[in-house]
């Protein structure tokens, strides 16, 4: 089966490459811009809409890369974490820009226990049990959640978490399978829904390659 990410984000490669040996797996991230979502939404809803504007992406330039006879894989997979800031369902903290909105996060999640919301989605062709996002391509949803606990971080952690740059690219200043792993646990949920994927999508993924495999005996 031929999988294709279509995310920036390494963690997601290497947690799919260590848990699904058995797929041709490809990583290309998407060339639109991620959308902006009204912040008045719970982070829950934004995450899913952010999901879902990279399912219409996806397909729009998957419809192109067809017309130009490039192979299509099986499966598209498209996913978004975001991290809810402690007490408010709606601020997500994202990916902060430099060290002092990591150090501001880091501070806001210190000795509390948060939220992370990821929402991962399947393009698939031909589905009828998926909805249809354009003339090739049916996609489906799937959003879950994981609490994660900080301990209370003194300065000098926090100067450790910052200055290692593990906080770059990762929603809400920290990388829990990296440098913050020390520092944090879960509480409720799955570790994959912190590290970047529905853990619905998940089951529904290793499902399809049972499938896979038993139609091929």
């Amino acid at each position: 089966m031929r999988v294709l990410l279509a995310s920036a984000s390494q963690r997601r490669l290497i947690w799919l490459n260590e848990h699904f040996e058995s797929i041709e797996l490809i990583c290309m991230p998407l060339l639109s811009d991620e959308k902006i979502i009204e912040k008045n939404k719970s982070v829950e809803q934004q995450s899913i809409e952010i999901c879902f504007s990279k399912v219409e992406s996806a397909a729009l330039e998957w419809s192109i890369n067809d017309s130009e006879n490039r192979e299509s894989p099986d499966i598209i997979i498209v996913s978004d974490t975001l991290v809810e800031s402690p007490g408010d369902e709606k601020i997500a903290l994202g990916k902060p820009e430099d060290s002092f909105m990591a150090t501001s996060m880091l501070l806001r999640l210190s000795g509390k226990r948060h939220r992370v919301w990821s929402s991962t989605a399947f393009l698939v062709r031909d589905n009828d049990e998926y909805e249809k996002i354009s003339s090739k391509w049916s996609y489906k949803i799937w959003t879950d959640y994981a609490i994660v606990e900080f301990d209370d971080l003194n300065e000098e952690d926090i100067i450790g978490l910052v200055e290692s740059d593990s906080w770059i690219g990762k929603a809400g200043g920290y990388d829990f399978a990296g440098h913050a792993g020390k520092h944090t646990k879960i509480i409720e949920g799955d570790v994959v829904t912190v590290l970047g994927f529905s853990k619905k999508a998940i089951n529904e993924l290793e499902k399809k390659l049972d499938k896979n495999y038993a139609a091929k005996f």
